[in-house]
């Protein structure tokens, strides 16, 4: 099995923009959100405040599945779920349980990687090389991009404990 060595170098292609602060990078994710057709895949370190707490990021998250129900794919994969169980993004995930799936990376290579992303199976992607920052790229209509991203992810997600802790009690 191959670890990934380090993080994949920032995506620069014709088309794509620049990302430098909460603001553009909450725009980044809606476009991505909202243009997906039913996969996403989000790979961050922990769902940051600012962005994964706002409303309108919530409800695009939110259409996504409901438009495609049984069918829409949210991947999340967070270095750190500590913090789930506080997001606002819980009650999705506790209500939407075929459309939302959570993981935990545990092992120390997949831990090192320091880059965030999120990419749609519709060519969209937003790319930034530490997930400590806004700074990065993203685009729409970049399928062989957001395919590389969507190839980097699995192997993470398939090693990655499911968080099952987070799914609701029918009691």
């Amino acid at each position: 099995m191959e670890l990934p060595s380090e993080a994949p170098a920032m995506p620069s292609a014709a088309g794509s923009r620049a990302t430098s602060t909460r603001a553009e990078g909450l725009q980044a994710a809606l476009e991505i959100v909202g243009d997906a057709r039913r996969a996403l895949a989000v790979r961050v370190h922990a769902l940051e405040p600012g962005l994964f707490d706002q409303a309108t990021l919530l409800d695009a998250l939110r259409a996504l599945a409901v438009r495609n129900p049984g069918r829409a794919e949210i991947r999340i994969l967070v270095h750190d779920a500590g913090g789930l169980p506080q997001s606002p993004l819980l009650p999705l995930l506790q209500r939407l349980t075929s459309s939302f799936f959570v993981r935990e990376v545990e092992d120390p290579a997949d831990r090192a990687y320091a880059s965030a992303y999120l990419a749609n199976d519709n060519g969209g992607w937003w790319f930034r090389p530490l997930s400590t920052s806004f700074d990065g790229q993203t685009a729409l209509a970049q399928p062989g991009i957001a395919k590389q991203l969507r190839e980097d992810f699995l192997p993470a997600w398939e090693r990655a404990r499911p968080c099952s802790e987070l799914r609701a009690l029918g009691i």
